[in-house]
């Protein structure tokens, strides 16, 4: 699968200003932090426990922790839009039980729109909150 650079970057971008409008201002920032550490986070754990985290986060009552939720939600649903991949965001046994070629692959996709979602995420949302 050949990406287009352009249209990568339009599909992150486009999915942070939607995260944006979704979640309240005092959050843009940590958001922002939280989006810089996907990369690493997706590439020592993977997917399936990013949306493990997702269901945690979302249940939890603590509206501080919340939008971790919103964030790790939003991404796994554009990564779905975009790769195609047939998988349930709410169910990380979806994901676990993907066939080993096809979750590599997907994994692989999903570090590289981090990557980009981590560009993106000061200019769209502000710097990270130390």
């Amino acid at each position: 699968m050949k990406l287009d650079t352009r249209q990568f970057s339009q599909t992150a971008h486009l999915a942070l200003v939607e995260l944006k409008q979704e979640l309240n201002e005092p959050y843009h920032k940590k958001a922002s932090g939280l989006i810089q550490g996907l990369t690493t986070y997706i590439s020592t754990w993977g997917l399936h426990r990013l949306s493990g985290d997702m269901k945690k986060f979302l249940a939890g009552t603590a509206e501080d922790t919340r939008y971790k939720g919103v964030v790790y939600q939003t991404f796994l649903q554009k990564l779905k839009d975009f790769s195609g991949e047939d998988f349930d965001v709410n169910d990380e046994g979806s994901l676990i039980h993907l066939p080993l070629r096809q979750y590599t692959a997907l994994n692989h996709l999903a570090i590289q729109l981090a990557k980009e979602w981590s560009f993106w995420a000061p200019a769209v949302l502000g710097e990270a909150e130390q």
